[in-house]
């Protein structure tokens, strides 16, 4: 018999949920999406309007330049207050820059707050590996080492994980196109990641502007 992972459950479900997504400035859109939405917004529009979950609460407390420490200190006021059933993070493109002497440590603390998130909350925690970058980019030669980490991690805390890095990676130079800065992803890009992942949650024709239910 197949499990259903909570985080896919809680989408699929009858249950007022209340989301929270966190991470870094692609997670925050901030600057580089202009007027633009970002993923988080239109996964908070394609849940309460198109698929008709009217009750669910989004809420993004992502900030610009964070990484794992970061969240690590900022955590009860970033999601543990906040007693979410879902969390969402985005994280691993700044850490990168701290190259392979970073890693481990990357991993080791990634995995404490997963487990400080789900013993103190209870809640399913979904993480997402990083979209690509430019070659030029200072973190272009680690990324994929990271990438690997939040895979290791999710596998390890039994998180659902969204693998964006794959699937952009498998995507070569049209995946690089949506990039406004050859690291952060412009308005396209964020519509790539939502879709992306509310197909990985169970939805299986994510689209914007058309009710449900």
């Amino acid at each position: 018999m197949t499990t259903v992972h909570p985080a896919r459950a809680a989408l699929a479900g009858g249950t007022t949920v209340d989301w929270l997504f966190t991470g870094d400035s692609i997670v925050a859109a901030a600057k580089w999406t202009g007027v633009h939405r970002g993923y988080a917004d239109l996964f908070a529009e394609r849940v309460r309007y198109g698929l008709g979950r009217r009750d669910d609460t989004v809420l993004n407390t992502a900030v610009s330049g964070w990484r794992v420490p970061q969240l690590r200190d900022a955590l009860q006021r970033s999601v543990l207050r906040h007693a979410p059933h879902v969390v969402v993070i985005g994280l691993g493109s700044n850490d990168a820059n701290e190259g392979p002497a970073g890693l481990t440590a990357f991993r080791r603390e990634y995995a404490a707050v997963v487990r400080q998130i789900g013993d103190t909350t209870g809640a399913a925690v979904v993480l997402q590996t990083p979209p690509t970058v430019t070659p030029y980019r200072p973190q272009s030669a680690d990324l994929d080492a990271y990438a690997d980490a939040v895979r290791e991690v999710a596998a390890e805390t039994g998180s659902h994980l969204v693998d964006h890095h794959a699937v952009w990676r498998a995507d070569g130079d049209d995946a690089l196109a949506l990039l406004v800065d050859g690291l952060h992803p412009g308005p396209e890009g964020h519509q790539k990641l939502a879709r992306d992942l509310l197909t990985s949650l169970g939805d299986p024709h994510p689209t914007w502007g058309v009710a449900g239910p």
